[in-house]
């Protein structure tokens, strides 16, 4: 099982409490910090999955609920998309992976009232969002909002970078509302109500129309 690197530092500070305590004053003065440390290992474990064999797949960027699939105006680029949206549990992983293999073109990082890109409305939350394309050059966005105010989604992928499919590239402690854009002419494999894994259950996969 993986840990997210920025959170060792926590949890190691944590434990080294916990031994000097359990040192100078007896395990029964210790327990609350070793029952902490327990606990937050379990909340930000980052386990292992299985990326499926399969290029064209959308994979599902992380844990949770699909709550809504709908066709939308995109708007953080050009022209209609299936809008999926993941409401992620509470008590589930918090790691946030890339849904496709390809290059991320364009990264957005809006406050509260920053305009979209496409339609110039307001933007009613704080979001991140990432433009990958494939190779084959369909694109995907995933748009991550904040849904506490302490706690912000974080990004590790910039412009320009290449990511994999199922590839590590991000984290959001205690969860967040996600929505994955993919191309309208896609093929879904999950309907509303389905509980995903995150870099391995299939949402949707992509077409590659012959001319």
């Amino acid at each position: 099982m993986h840990i997210p690197r920025g959170i060792w530092l926590k949890l190691a500070l944590i434990a080294g409490l916990a031994f000097l305590v359990n040192y100078f004053l007896g395990i029964a003065s210790a327990v609350p910090f070793w029952i902490l440390l327990l606990i937050l290992v379990y909340f930000f474990r980052d386990p292992i999955r299985t990326v499926p064999s399969s290029p064209l797949a959308v994979v599902s960027p992380v844990d949770g609920k699909l709550t809504a699939i709908d066709l939308v105006p995109n708007p953080f680029i050009e022209g209609d998309f299936i809008r999926m949206r993941i409401e992620m549990r509470k008590t589930g992983t918090y790691r946030i992976r890339s849904a496709i293999e390809g290059k991320v073109m364009k990264r957005w990082f809006l406050m509260p009232g920053d305009p979209l890109p496409v339609h110039q409305e307001p933007a009613a939350r704080l979001l991140i969002s990432n433009w990958i394309q494939t190779d084959e050059g369909e694109d995907v966005v995933l748009a991550l909002y904040r849904d506490h105010q302490w706690f912000t989604p974080q990004c590790d992928i910039q412009s320009g970078e290449r990511v994999g499919q199922g590839q590590r590239c991000g984290f959001i402690p205690f969860g967040t509302t996600v929505e994955v854009y993919i191309p309208a002419n896609s093929t879904l494999k999950q309907e509303v109500g389905a509980k995903v894994k995150s870099g391995s259950d299939i949402l949707a996969e992509l077409r590659h129309d012959q001319a």
